[in-house]
């Protein structure tokens, strides 16, 4: 397994010191009680005068939505012909691609799916392994399935270690949990039977893995066939981002700190932490290794709002 991890680190992308630019850390790596599941606390980054980056949270995703929603191999191709021409007309190409695959529904979540791609790669530095975004036909519609397909290695139990990635954005907190262990528990379970949604997404991993190494997509492919006995030290593991509502963000501009925003939020992490248990608890994924981020926004609808607008989506087109 070092030879993957090895390889798996070289496919991270990005710096990931520039999270702290947005994401405030309130309890990193918090075990739930009778689970297998860890949770990681955070809330949104305040400027210099004391005002939530939303915006500028939203800045960011848009600058990593190539890596998010196109195929590295793409992104390869455009390099080279940077290189090739000294123009970056392709890479300006690629952008306009990857804007145009979201979704232009009122509540679409894929915001969150953004967030979780870096958190995931960046703080857990686990690689995307699919591209779903790039497969989709229509802006309208959502891959049924995982939100995301990351990948790892756990050195102590010798396996290779596949992340289903799930996220929910909802005003409430609660609901949010609820209706994200509610689409986690059957892709780790692997209830569905035939046609079911993991499946699909294995059977997408064995024609569209996002990775450019013909020897590590090779070596990868073999693990995730069932058909495999290398199938056998795969480990199903969850990856959650779990975004709600806070009235504790300030209202304005130098009202509180951030340091005062940890205070309040470190206050009620019991009680998150709690629901979270209680809900993977219900659902029989206790056993399973999950990353749960927990993060509280101003307003999850603000955040859609203004993610909306920076892809140029107005009210009239959702």
């Amino acid at each position: 397994m070092d030879i993957f991890q090895d390889a798996l680190n070289g496919l991270v992308r990005g710096d990931a010191s520039s999270l702290e630019a947005f994401f405030h850390v309130v309890n990193a790596e918090v075990d739930v009680d009778g689970t297998s599941a860890v949770c990681h606390f955070h809330c949104i980054n305040f400027d210099g005068n004391g005002r939530p980056r939303v915006d500028g949270l939203v800045k960011h995703l848009i600058g990593h939505m190539i890596d998010y929603a196109v195929p590295r191999r793409k992104i390869i191709e455009a390099f080279r012909y940077q290189q090739e021409t000294g123009s970056a007309y392709k890479h300006s190409m690629l952008l306009i691609e990857a804007v145009n695959l979201f979704s232009k529904l009122s509540k679409s979540g894929e915001g969150g799916e953004l967030i979780l791609f870096l958190l995931a790669e960046r703080f857990l530095n686990l690689p995307q392994l699919i591209c779903k975004m790039n497969l989709k036909t229509s802006t309208e519609m959502h891959y049924h399935g995982a939100d995301g397909l990351h990948v790892g290695v756990d050195p102590e139990k010798n396996k290779l270690c596949l992340y289903w990635g799930e996220s929910k954005l909802y005003e409430d907190a609660t609901q949010a949990v609820y209706s994200c262990m509610k689409s986690l528990a059957p892709l780790l379970l692997g209830t569905g039977g035939i046609g079911s949604p993991e499946e699909r997404d294995l059977q997408l991993l064995s024609q569209y893995m996002n990775v450019e190494d013909e020897n590590l997509e090779s070596a990868l492919k073999r693990f995730l066939d069932p058909d495999s006995p290398d199938f056998n030290k795969v480990e199903f593991r969850g990856l959650c981002l779990v975004g709600f509502d806070s009235k504790d963000y300030p209202d304005g501009p130098n009202i509180k700190s951030v340091e005062q925003i940890k205070e309040l939020l470190q206050a009620q992490v019991a009680g998150w932490k709690k629901s979270v248990g209680k809900r993977i608890t219900a659902e029989n994924i206790g056993g399973f290794a999950v990353h749960v981020f927990m993060l509280p926004f101003p307003s999850v609808e603000k955040f859609r709002i203004s993610l909306k607008s920076a892809l140029g989506i107005t009210d009239g087109d959702a």
